[in-house]
């Protein structure tokens, strides 16, 4: 069993502070900004406390979750001191680990090591999701550090990636390609459909079909409707239907990405 520590309290640490302890670690603290948030984190947890500050120096835990935007980064990496010999984990999509250490650690003087630990998953606060085949991509600079976060991604995935930084980068985007951005064309068909009264339940089948074909590599676009998008009249007409400029324009390169896999 580990002693865990948390460095934030949003919807990606209200998860894995979950998981590790249903998995039989324990965690002591955690740490938000807004005290409130931190109290609910710790209200779903056994003998977790709240952490009103960032000096962990006197803290039992040997193991620091960081779930703060990689945004505050640089503002809470400088501030933060921790016990010796602990293992700061960053929860981080695309920050640079090298330079992390460096502006945790800017003299290299700490007995601290950091690594990354990438849950391949959109994580809502309250909405559970079962992180056993979640797919945990790993970052680390020392062999030693590898081997902990190994085994505490094994305790709740038996989905894990060793990566480095170029390709967890690459991940993040993909994510972001497959999930919030096809999720936003997915709104808009929403949108079209609601404007003759009908609702997205009409797309339901299609919408699955693709996405069991994506995975099974197989392309559904027929030549029928390849030869739809080479006329240009039902293109200006497909862009009519489109009320935002910015939809109009994605409409535009899309249909040229498509022309050019075709040919």
């Amino acid at each position: 069993m580990l002693k865990i520590s948390f460095i934030g309290a949003g919807h990606v640490a209200w998860h894995l502070s979950q998981a590790l302890e249903n998995a039989g670690h324990s965690v002591q603290e955690v740490f938000s900004r807004n005290p409130a948030k931190a109290k609910d984190v710790v209200s779903y947890l056994y003998n977790a406390q709240v952490q009103e500050h960032l000096d962990y120096s006197e803290s039992t835990s040997t193991v620091f979750f960081l779930c703060i935007p990689e945004s505050a980064y640089s503002l809470v990496l400088p501030e933060l001191l921790l016990p010796k010999y602990a293992t700061l984990i960053l929860v981080a999509g695309t920050t640079s680990l090298p330079e992390a250490m460096i502006q945790y650690d800017p003299l290299r003087e700490s007995t601290n090591q950091l690594g990354v630990f990438f849950p391949v998953q959109h994580l809502q606060a309250e909405r559970k999701i079962n992180l056993s085949h979640t797919p945990i991509c790993i970052e680390v600079l020392v062999e030693e550090t590898e081997a902990l976060l190994v085994h505490l991604a094994k305790d709740i995935s038996d989905s894990i990636y060793l990566v480095n930084g170029e390709e967890r980068k690459r991940i993040h985007l993909a994510m972001l390609m497959a999930g919030v951005f096809t999720q936003q064309l997915w709104l808009q068909a929403q949108s079209l459909l609601e404007s003759i009264d009908l609702d997205k339940q009409l797309i339901q089948g299609l919408m699955q079909n693709y996405a069991q074909a994506f995975f099974a590599n197989q392309v559904l676009a027929s030549n029928q409707e390849l030869a739809k998008l080479q006329d240009t009249r039902i293109s200006l007409d497909h862009q009519s239907l489109l009320e935002k400029p910015e939809m109009r324009e994605i409409y535009r390169n899309m249909v040229e990405l498509i022309r050019q896999k075709s040919i």
